[in-house]
């Protein structure tokens, strides 16, 4: 994991972790780690401001997403508990809600009772990935997939409940002034037939993301409520780098950050 300036992001700085993927917010963060061998394990690792780890979470399988709440009181891990993509026929997921303060599990998201139109919503085949927290932690969206379908919830940690509020969403990421969120959407069958989208959190009408066409297999990260970063991997290639698209049509992407994935901007 590397620190870099937004006004100078091409002078990073390495530090002491080493993350598949990542997530910071008001002073603590989250690591997952994946430890390869014959038998490979994977952990969560949760730690301060200075980069010092405060606790460690063995997880249940392959990292996929994390996100720590902007108050940096709550964080969510997802992991894959079959399959390794969720382009995969018959992927299985976990979403956990963490304590930040205690490193101790909050709940499985599964656990949570899940309200669409007004009726609890019983399906057995329940997958929820790809958490984004408001600024007060109790409030969160995530995707629900169920019955080959995938939606988007609104969650209260406090009543652990979620309820439906949009179709045909993954990987939400809620914007700081909580008024849009941008999600990836299948717009083809094929494998790489993901694109960005724009919802209004007010209208839940939803646009596409016209500054960016290409196949994005990201839960993209808010720059600032007008502009959103995610990474891209290269053709042929396992390298990916960081662009930056502004969320208004106002202009195309751009390179952010090259060689770069799972970008988390310090508030």
């Amino acid at each position: 994991m590397s620190l870099a300036p937004l006004e100078r992001p091409s002078a990073r700085v390495a530090t002491s972790l080493e993350c598949d993927r990542v997530s910071f917010g008001d002073g603590r963060g989250i690591c997952l780690q994946s430890d390869r061998g014959v038998f490979t394990t994977y952990r969560a690792v949760i730690f301060d401001r200075n980069f010092a780890k405060i606790g460690t979470l063995k997880l249940e399988g392959s990292p996929s997403r994390t996100r720590v709440s902007p108050d940096g009181r709550v964080g969510a891990v997802t992991v894959f508990l079959a399959g390794h993509g969720y382009n995969a026929t018959g992927f299985s997921t976990r979403t956990s809600l963490i304590d930040m303060s205690t490193g101790e599990e909050l709940g499985d998201l599964e656990q949570f009772t899940a309200w669409r139109d007004g009726a609890r919503y019983t399906a057995r085949d329940i997958n929820l990935w790809g958490v984004t927290f408001g600024q007060n932690s109790n409030v969160f969206f995530a995707t629900l997939g169920s019955q080959n379908k995938n939606y988007l919830v609104r969650g209260d940690l406090g009543l652990r409940k979620l309820t439906f509020v949009h179709n045909d969403v993954e990987c939400p990421s809620l914007s700081p002034d909580e008024k849009s969120i941008v999600f990836k959407r299948r717009v083809a069958p094929r494998p790489d037939a993901w694109r960005l989208y724009v919802l209004d959190v007010k209208s839940m009408s939803d646009r596409p993301l016209d500054a960016e066409s290409r196949y994005v297999d990201d839960q993209v990260e808010w720059l600032d409520n007008d502009h959103v970063l995610y990474a891209i991997q290269r053709p042929s290639s396992a390298a990916s780098d960081v662009w930056v698209a502004p969320t208004d049509g106002s202009g195309p992407s751009r390179l952010f950050l090259s060689e770069a994935s799972s970008p988390i901007v310090v508030r």
